[in-house]
């Protein structure tokens, strides 16, 4: 993807100051360099078709500079391999979806494996 130049440096800003995981990203087979990136859990509730019943799950996603996984494609996995909080370590999610902001970051949108 082209991102415009004046937003260049902004994602490694970003994660410098936001990231909170060191992780492995293996795209099409290939075991990328560790990156740090910003990797958060959200608490979601769904209401089921079935009688109103609620469902409680987490739901993950993965900000990294999107110059770093242009590449990146539904099925790829991530790794965690060092967590600031010390939580999700060893962990492998698989890559559902992504949302690019066209400029600097790239959201990748985990599922548990």
């Amino acid at each position: 993807m082209s991102r415009p130049g004046v937003f260049a440096h902004m994602g490694g800003a970003f994660v410098a100051s936001l990231g909170n995981v060191e992780v492995e990203i293996t795209i099409a087979d290939v075991v990328q360099a560790p990156m740090r990136g910003i990797f958060r859990g959200v608490r979601d509730t769904d209401l089921l078709d079935l009688e109103g019943i609620a469902a409680e799950g987490i739901r993950y996603t993965l900000a990294i500079q999107g110059s770093l996984i242009d590449a990146v494609r539904q099925g790829d996995t991530v790794k965690v391999i060092a967590s600031d909080d010390g939580k999700s370590v060893g962990e492998v999610f698989e890559v559902a979806g992504h949302i690019d902001d066209g400029r600097t970051m790239k959201r990748l949108l985990l599922q548990d494996r």
